[in-house]
């Protein structure tokens, strides 16, 4: 069985890393700085493997605790819709601002002349997408139980993350990445979703919210002999995709609607530009400015165009 979440979260979170990777190599290069390039892997490399630590720790952490099964994996699930649903609003409020900041934190690096501060650098900024990627992940774990196809199906959104990383920064062609971030937040806001009502489900499981008579406990339909989320290959893949229930309750289903709404009315809210925006747009877009003093560095483009995208 292949985990469709797995791989999409592993992608895009990794796609993400690749981005600052890149930004914080590029920026080392333009400034004639290439010996400083050693210390961005050395932080990369300490920072996927503190990611795989973490991983595992809360893997073991989880398992030791069968007692309390229900409420771990409840809040596990709810914590990772809420964390998940948040890091893609902040990537749409804040994506653009990204590579400058970075900039700005290399300079300011570079002047105080920190021995470890670039590898420290680099390290926090992959060591952030890596243990959003374990949370994530815990959530898709409560969910499914196939572990090994969640590992497989992680290894290969790594992988295309990968190639998409070497096509990008190697080609120096413009790659729009656009569509790729708009199209796996929709697909990871209602997986999102899945994830708040299955957690609700766990605390419906140990009776927080009353009895099967309470209108919120009760069956809305029944759809098992039809598509069992649990026997039948399709419903467990969709409901581990986006939260499928064959014999969904109330709770669960007011839940999953309103957590979908209000998520998109975020970003709606968000994509729209305010005054103050609008204002720089024009402002821009009155300006005539020619950069050809500088040549680009192969990559260079490419980066910048895929971090403008990133929103």
């Amino acid at each position: 069985m292949f985990s469709v979440a797995g791989f999409l979260i592993t992608m895009r979170e990794s796609i993400e890393a690749a981005l600052i990777i890149g930004i914080l190599l590029t920026y080392l290069s333009k400034m004639g700085h290439k010996e400083l390039r050693k210390d961005i892997w050395l932080g990369t490399i300490a920072a996927i493997l503190a990611s795989v630590g973490a991983a595992l720790l809360f893997y073991f952490v989880l398992g030791g605790f069968e007692q309390y099964e229900e409420i771990i994996e409840g809040f596990a699930m709810i914590i990772a819709a809420i964390i998940l649903t948040w890091v893609i609003i902040w990537m749409m409020k804040t994506g653009k601002d990204m590579k400058g900041k970075l900039e700005d934190r290399i300079e300011l690096t570079i002047s105080k002349e920190k021995r470890f501060g670039l590898i420290f650098l680099a390290f926090i900024s992959v060591f952030r997408e890596g243990i959003e990627t374990v949370l994530f992940m815990v959530g898709v774990v409560t969910v499914e139980t196939n572990v090994w196809a969640i590992i497989w199906s992680s290894i290969a959104g790594i992988a295309v993350s990968v190639v998409i990383g070497i096509a990008l920064f190697w080609s120096g062609q413009k790659i729009n990445l656009k569509h790729f971030f708009n199209i796996t937040s929709v697909i990871l806001i209602i997986f999102a979703a899945g994830l708040f009502a299955h957690g609700l489900h766990e605390f419906q499981e140990i009776g927080w919210f009353g009895s099967e008579d309470f209108f919120f406990q009760r069956v809305v339909w029944d759809t098992s002999a039809i598509l069992n989320d649990k026997t039948m290959e399709l419903g467990k893949f969709l409901r581990a995709l986006v939260g499928y229930q064959d014999k969904p309750t109330w709770l669960e289903l007011i839940s999953y609607v309103t957590y979908v709404v209000g998520a998109s009315v975020a970003i709606i809210f968000i994509r729209r530009p305010g005054r103050k925006e609008k204002q720089e747009i024009e402002e821009e877009t009155d300006e005539i400015s020619i950069e050809k003093s500088i040549e680009p560095l192969p990559g260079e483009t490419a980066i910048e165009e895929a971090v403008k995208t990133n929103c």
